[in-house]
């Protein structure tokens, strides 16, 4: 206890963590000592013998959570990114620790009839204070509060149930995907392979002592192999172990996500719902499986027209060039990079030169400097402590005010077998009040990019480059907020208007002024070609309606697992296949996303019966940044409005009023498809008009 870093939280800057001196052994008695000091003050809220109030309940309360969630955000991002055996074996014990905690805290009586009497007799004096009263409300009723002694204690043991299995669950994918190595001993395997990749191949066979050997791994994805390898047996090879990751094996998913699945919908039921779906979209902007179901219905009467033609071209070109007349999920990629190629006139292998790190980065430092008027700089070496030598901090300033907005870690390589994979940007602490003291926020920006080698830096693709502004937009969400109540700023807002913040800064990246700034090549300098700027801005349309018809598969995927009672479910096999056959362009061809579907089975899963919500924010971001084209991408008072709406005010207004406060209106549902260039633009636009990526792979 007198060792450990988290119970005494040595005087940092800015009250950072100590990423450096955290052991693994540390995290059970921290949070146990976490939780023990709440619980001392939130008795102390419950028994006040004065009558409740806003500030000596609802805001006190705020206030005394804010302990535990430190130490365990320290916990949730070291998992993520610096897993091992030993967190892995502590982490269900944690996490089930931090499950018992909430449950006792949203089912105490007698705490919430005192906020039962604020909320019949609000004392709030401001708009934060009243959605804050209003959240809180809400949380307790939507956690049991209003549940008979019996259904409370019932509704603790499926908690801290689906908190064990949701831990199991992310470390088997973490696992079993550091497990999968391919060893390729003859070059001419890699027949196609572009030399950049097989250096990244030849290195990591090295670091595993295979001299003159290929090692292949599944994380980062090996996305340029299926692009590009000429070897089909190989393709399918990888194809095959990228989606059953954990489907069988000694990292077993398939029982454990069906008993999710039940325990979720248990639950739900538990609560008064018809399905976890239910319960989840009751507090979504959508509001209800019907119109979730619309929405993707209307996404896939757009899209899968364009999919399947694109599939029907894709397919003409492999029988006419190779005769190939048994095409395979795993010759897409293949093929579809040859299409591109043959349409454009244009290798994308052309363009990662053009794309490294450093200076994707900086760019992206200049872009929102001039977006937003603030400085992004690299802190001094040692003064905020890593977990890992490739780890950088940044603070981040506002230009006018001079202030401090928070502090940046950014974690940019791979790590298999230790490391989540895909992209995401979490939180140590959001800004607000700590301890008396307005505390700016403390954030982390991880991605999975192959390490520079010998011969090449860190080069990046166009959809990687996308990701860096789309982690960095997640960032501005949690930097840019000015709550007073941590809970409230930030990622803290409805689910389906997260990606808002985030998606929209992408928007900027194949606009040619912000271009210009980043993309030039590592070895001459020389700023990318207008030719093949102009090449890669049209291919962006390319491919909007397979990964439109990827994201409505995957969405619907996701609410199969969660609108209906999932009790018949004996094979996660066949119960993946009945989806694919009505909302996929591909048979049946023994692909398992569930298995590594950690968006809606890992962890929290905040994205469970969610993951529309990309597809959901898109249509806002693509009508927001009409704004920026009609007025300028560096408009200042369009960028001002933007900050003070969507960026600054979290979840302390409700979503659909923000958006409304941002562009005066309702959102136009046929921005995005416009966007694509699935539906006549509605006028002409100066410049661009970039379409989607995928988001992150699940």
């Amino acid at each position: 206890m007198s060792n450990n870093p988290l119970i005494h939280w040595p005087d940092l800057p800015s009250g950072a963590p100590p990423l450096d001196a955290v052991k693994p052994a540390h995290f059970l008695p921290s949070i146990q000592h976490a939780i023990s000091k709440a619980e001392r003050e939130i008795k102390a809220i419950r028994d006040n013998p004065s009558a409740a109030t806003f500030e000596n309940t609802v805001e006190a309360l705020e206030f005394a959570r804010a302990r535990v969630q430190r130490v365990s955000a320290v916990f949730t991002n070291i998992v993520a990114v610096k897993n091992s055996d030993e967190l892995m074996k502590i982490g269900g014990d944690i996490n089930a620790e931090l499950a018992r905690f909430n449950n006792a805290l949203m089912t105490d009586t007698a705490l919430f009839a005192r906020i039962k009497a604020v909320h019949a007799a609000p004392d709030t004096k401001d708009a934060e204070q009243a959605m804050l009263l209003k959240r809180t409300w809400n949380s307790f009723v939507r956690s049991g509060a209003l549940l008979d002694e019996d259904a409370k204690a019932a509704l603790g043991t499926l908690d801290e149930q689906l908190a064990t299995l949701t831990t199991t669950f992310q470390n088997n994918v973490v696992k079993a995907t550091g497990d999968y190595k391919r060893v390729i001993d003859a070059e001419e395997d890699l027949a196609g392979v572009p030399e950049r990749v097989k250096n990244i191949y030849k290195q990591a066979a090295e670091e595993e002592g295979l001299q003159g050997k290929w090692l292949v791994r599944l994380l980062p994805p090996p996305s340029d192999l299926m692009a590009h390898a000429d070897n089909r047996v190989l393709r399918r090879e990888i194809f095959e172990a990228m989606n059953g990751i954990a489907d069988g094996g000694a990292h077993d998913n398939r029982q454990i996500i069906i008993d999710i699945a039940r325990l979720r919908h248990d639950r739900a039921q538990l609560l008064g719902y018809d399905s976890h779906a239910a319960y989840v979209l009751d507090d979504r902007m959508a509001k209800d499986v019907a119109t979730v179901t619309d929405f993707l219905d209307k996404g896939e009467k757009a899209y899968r027209p364009a999919a399947e033609k694109q599939l029907r071209e894709i397919e003409a070109l492999a029988l006419k060039t190779d005769g190939l007349a048994d095409f395979s999920a795993w010759d897409f990629a293949y093929y579809n990079r040859r299409l591109q190629e043959e349409t454009f006139s244009l290798n994308v292998e052309q363009l990662r030169p053009y794309f490294e790190l450093e200076n994707v980065l900086k760019g992206l430092r200049e872009h929102v400097g001039k977006l937003f008027d603030i400085t992004v700089a690299e802190a001094k070496a040692g003064k905020y402590p890593a977990y890992d030598p490739d780890v950088r901090t940044w603070e981040i300033t506002d230009n006018k005010s001079g202030a401090l907005l928070g502090v940046m870690y950014t974690d940019y390589y791979a790590r298999p077998g230790e490391k989540n994979s895909g992209a995401w940007m979490d939180v140590f602490r959001d800004h607000g009040v700590v301890d008396g003291k307005e505390m700016p926020a403390i954030i982390i920006n991880c991605c999975n990019f192959d390490k520079p080698t010998a011969e090449q830096p860190c080069l990046l693709s166009l959809d990687d480059v996308r990701t860096v502004f789309h982690e960095f937009g997640h960032g501005l969400h949690a930097l840019l907020a000015k709550g007073k109540y941590p809970s409230q700023n930030g990622i803290n807002t409805k689910w389906d208007f997260i990606e808002l913040p985030s998606q929209l800064q992408e928007n900027w990246v194949l606009q040619k002024e912000v271009l210009t700034t980043f993309a030039q090549h590592w070895k001459t300098g020389e700023t990318l070609p207008d030719d093949l700027m102009q090449k890669a801005i049209k291919l962006e349309s390319f491919n909007a309606g397979y990964n439109g018809m990827r994201m409505t598969f995957l969405s619907r995927l996701d609410m199969a697992w969660h609108s209906a009672d999932p009790s018949s479910i004996k094979s996660v096999e066949s119960f993946e296949d009945n989806i694919r056959k009505s909302s996929w362009i591909f048979p049946a061809d023994g692909s398992v996303k569930s298995t590594s579907f950690d968006h809606i089975f890992a962890g929290g899963a905040n994205y469970s019966a969610g993951y529309y919500s990309y597809k959901w924010a898109e249509v806002l971001d693509a009508d927001i940044f009409d704004s920026f084209r009609d007025k300028g991408l560096y408009d200042a008072s369009t960028a001002q409005k933007l900050r003070n709406t969507i960026y600054t005010k979290g979840a302390t207004v409700e979503p659909d009023e923000l958006f409304k406060e941002m562009k005066g209106r309702a959102p136009d549902s046929e921005a995005l498809f416009r966007r694509e260039g699935l539906l006549p633009a509605k006028k002409p636009h100066e410049g661009p008009i970039p379409s989607r990526p995928k988001p992150p792979q699940p």
